[in-house]
């Protein structure tokens, strides 16, 4: 073929391209270039340029992009017709500010029309085939090794081209992948497999019958499938998982293989997820759940509108019509363009509607899959969080999720200058906008080895990756496989040895760390560190204010004592310390124990695959066969029956299956060393709540000190006053009865006898009241005070209740009352709704300063916008270059 565009383009990428390095390992994406780096005149001629091949691609893109937009349109209620009408109107607004004209509406089309839609359909499952020890092609898939995909509709259809039914030779390795914890496809796949139709519940009845049940119900009898499922359909969504399991199963329903040649494993291990792809997944797990326990006319209704929308096809949207959710103030211009600030408004919108719109494209086969598989039987099982895999009875574990030392390292964390100067940002500032929230996933491997030749493996894949991901398990395993040396795979474990170790060793392979996947062991690290600086600045604060309380004890000046004991009794920021590294421990405990399950599972597999692939036959008749060792076992001379390339071939492969062991051995060490280190911080957190325990001891033996001295000197007043008293007393009461004027001392107008008449019953009623005062709460007297003031105030009770009643005074008062109550009541209303107000306005001005942020984050999130769009670029008719990151952080209009 002549130089053409396709070369052009590959050899060298145009300033139009959307990435300047290739879009590929290998060459260019043709479909990636064609659809977002061409102009639209440009299509035809690279279209014509392209290999028949690279045709095909394009055009089943086109395809599933025009039923992805009809399936849109014929749902205008849901959240992905909802971005699609929005995307349409601001495209038409933009249009329009640059003078541009709507293109003719395509011919509308209805789902019927299409071809089928069913998830199986969309997605693809992995092939890949040894043979001979070497890479090998399969004839009629596109591709070549190792990225060759077929539908899973035809990888479990019942045809005899299906690649699963074709015989395989002694001299191929093949590998089947479906990209997620579907039992539906497994049982399907192994019933393909063997030439068999797919097991019914009621089929396992059969086991009491052995020579009745199939190949098929051999190999998922309940011991080794269906029982190892831990939770069901109508539990919670995440708490479905298999227990970890390793089994050799045989087939054979009449006879026992010694060694059967067949494995199940079932094994949990680490990945990732962002935390807007969680809480995606999350809320469509949410919908499907209400779906299927939705009532009957909830049902009939949904159905109803469904088949509405599916006859009128799909819904016409005008561009530029009322309702468009542009946001923007169009005004009229007739001759020039408008504004190019309004401009960058309305393209920075309709880019981040363009980046809802492609990841409504990327999520639709998840949803697709949730809903039609999340609640059969067998139902899906779906990724889950470190918290869920763990707290599996827990109803929602979003506040914990968001609590993981991952999403906090990786998350935008307010700095000082967004409150005080929200248009003057810092560069933490413009480096968080770019940051993207990350959490910790556990995943499954479910993995079969069949007759020694076949593997089927399943496990998910990150929500709406549909496309190329780097951080992929299965893309690594494709990389591995594609850079293995010569006879590096030269039997099926020697495969699986590899797909296990894979799985394993996410977050711990240093060489292969991707740009967004998290350093786990480095932000735990970092976490426990920061943990153990803060710890460490708290106990030198702790023994500085202890020193300043001493000094402050010891001198006279006491003017600063409170703030210090305050500080010295607080323990907030201590706890708080704690409850960070019990979170830390918490977490690595999880994942400690998952790495023990994994490892728990590779030696069961390991010890499967020493009794498959050392040479017992000729030591059969040895009685001591079970206490040979592996290298007595594998020497020439009691092996001369099998041929040199089988020993060398199971030397290799035991040999791989030690440093598998070993390598998830030094996994588990490194947790082991965090743990240790954050166990140690935990210890020290605690030796310093415990110091500032005996620190509040000291204190209050010291204001107890205090407070006796204080004691002390108003007890010695008090004494000095008694003295006083005492001495002057009887004084007193000589020379107040001598000096009173009576007729026998001063010739008064009254007797000494009538004054004491009036002086002692008023002297008995003034003491007798003091002593009620007084002694009151006395345990003895109380009885006694309590009668005798009853005594006295049942006489005022009755007169004041009589009196109340009589004059409808007490009427009175109550209506005064319930009409005071309910004008508090409705001050505490109005009040509150005013508090309300305050703080949502409050609310929404903080969100409105900090919703620029959020934007940049999600269309970060976005991996296939436009980094450097094409229109911006050239500056049409003002002739400047538009920054993309003046329209990224300017403000919304």
């Amino acid at each position: 073929m002549p130089k053409s565009v396709f070369e052009m383009a590959t050899q060298a990428l145009p300033q139009t391209c959307l990435s300047t390095e290739k879009h590929d390992d290998r060459v260019l994406d043709v479909t990636l270039h064609y659809f977002g780096c061409l102009k639209a005149s440009e299509h035809e001629a690279y279209f014509t340029s392209l290999p028949q091949k690279s045709k095909r691609r394009i055009v089943e893109e086109k395809l599933r992009v025009r039923r992805l937009r009809t399936h849109f349109e014929a749902r205008p209620k849901t959240e992905n017709g909802v971005v699609l009408k929005k995307f349409e109107n601001s495209l038409s607004d933009w249009r329009k500010l640059n003078l541009r004209r709507d293109p003719e509406p395509e011919r509308s089309q209805r789902l019927e029309d299409l071809p089928d839609m069913s998830v199986d359909y969309d997605i693809k499952a992995s092939m890949i085939y040894f043979k001979n020890s070497r890479p090998f092609d399969v004839p009629g898939v596109d591709n070549n090794f190792p990225n060759q995909k077929i539908s899973v509709k035809d990888l479990l259809c019942d045809e005899e081209n299906n690649p699963l039914m074709q015989s395989c030779n002694d001299n191929m390795i093949r590998y089947f992948h479906f990209p997620a914890n579907n039992m539906i496809w497994v049982e399907e796949a192994i019933a393909r497999y063997y030439h068999e139709q797919r097991p019914k519940p009621d089929d396992f009845i059969a086991r009491f019958r052995p020579q009745d049940r199939t190949k098929t119900q051999m190999l998922l009898s309940p011991e080794f499938w269906k029982g190892q499922q831990q939770g069901d359909r109508d539990c919670e969504v995440h708490a479905r998982s298999m227990k970890p399991l390793c089994e050799a199963i045989s087939i054979d329903p009449i006879s026992t293989e010694p060694s059967p040649n067949n494995l199940a494993l079932f094994m949990p291990y680490l990945h990732w997820e962002t935390d807007r792809g969680r809480m995606k997944a999350a809320s469509v797990v949410k919908e499907a759940g209400k779906i299927r326990f939705s009532n009957m006319a909830e049902v009939v209704d949904q159905a109803t509108a469904n088949e509405q929308n599916i006859k009128t096809g799909h819904v016409n949207v005008t561009p530029g019509s009322k309702g468009s959710d542009s946001n923007l103030s169009l005004p009229s211009y007739n001759v020039t363009k408008a504004p190019l600030n309004l401009r960058r408004a309305a393209l920075g919108h309709l880019l981040r509607l363009a980046a809802n719109v492609s990841e409504a494209m990327n999520s639709h086969v998840d949803e697709k899959l949730m809903y039609e598989y999340l609640h059969a039987d067998p139902p899906l099982q779906p990724r889950r969080t470190l918290d869920q895999s763990y707290y599996g009875a827990l109803k929602n574990t979003g506040a914990r999720d968001r609590d993981q030392v991952v999403y906090r390292a990786t998350t935008t964390m307010p700095h000082e200058c967004d409150m005080i100067h929200p248009k003057d940002k810092c560069a933490g500032c413009h480096d968080g906008i770019r940051k993207v929230p990350r959490l910790i996933m556990v995943d499954q491997l479910w993995l079969w080895i069949l007759d020694e030749k076949t593997i089927i493996s399943c496990f998910p894949k990150r929500w709406g990756k549909n496309r190329a991901d780097s951080s992929a398990i299965h893309k690594s395993i494709r990389t591995r496989l594609k850079a293995a040396r010569k006879d590096e795979i030269r039997t099926a474990f020697d495969l699986a040895l590899i797909i296990v170790d894979q799985c394993s060793r996410v977050f711990f392979d240093r060489s292969r760390m991707f740009e967004r996947q998290p350093n786990l062991v480095d932000l735990f690290a970092d976490a426990i560190r920061g943990v153990t600086y803060k710890q460490t600045a708290a106990f030198d604060q702790f023994l500085t204010y202890t020193h300043l309380a001493s000094k402050e004890y010891n001198s006279r000046d006491k003017t600063g004592n409170s703030a210090t004991q305050n500080t010295l009794l607080n323990i907030n920021p201590e706890g708080n310390l704690l409850k960070e590294t019990k979170d830390i421990l918490d977490e690595l405990n999880i994942m400690s124990r998952i790495k023990i399950q994994q490892q728990e599972v590779a030696e069961a597999f390991v010890k499967h695959i020493r009794h498959i692939l050392l040479p017992k036959v000729n030591d059969a008749r040895d009685p001591n066969f079970a206490l040979l060792s592996e290298d007595q076992l594998l020497r020439p001379e009691k092996n001369e029956a099998l041929r040199r390339e089988q020993l060398e071939s199971a030397k290799w492969t035991l040999v791989r299956a030690n440093n598998l062991l070993a390598g998830i051995q030094s996994r588990i060490s490194e947790l082991n060393t965090l743990q240790d280190a954050a166990r140690n911080t935990s210890a020290a957190l605690k030796d310093l709540l415990t110091l500032k325990q005996q620190q509040a001891g000291v204190v209050e033996a010291r204001e107890a000190v205090k407070q006796a001295t204080e004691t002390l000197k108003q007890g010695r007043s008090i004494m000095l006053f008694t003295v006083v008293t005492i001495v002057f007393l009887p004084l007193s009461f000589c020379a107040s009865l001598f000096g009173m004027n009576t007729k026998e001392f001063n010739g008064g107008v009254m007797t000494l006898r009538e004054e004491f008449y009036y002086m002692f019953p008023i002297s008995v009623a003034i003491i007798g009241t003091s002593f009620i005062l007084a002694f009151s709460r006395s345990e003895f007297l109380a009885p006694f005070f309590s009668l005798l003031w009853a005594i006295i105030s049942h006489p005022a009770h009755v007169a004041i209740t009589w009196v109340l009643t009589k004059t409808g005074l007490y009427t009175l008062s109550r209506d005064l009352k319930a009409k005071a109550n309910a004008l508090k009541d409705r001050d505490h209303k109005v009040t509150g709704i005013m508090k309300a107000n305050a703080m949502r306005e409050k609310m929404e001005l903080k969100a409105m300063k900090k919703l620029w942020m959020e934007d940049a984050v999600e269309m970060r999130e976005m991996e296939q916008i436009p980094t450097r769009p094409k229109d911006l670029e050239r500056g049409e008719s003002t002739g400047s270059e538009v920054n993309l990151n003046q329209l990224y952080y300017s403000p919304r209009t």
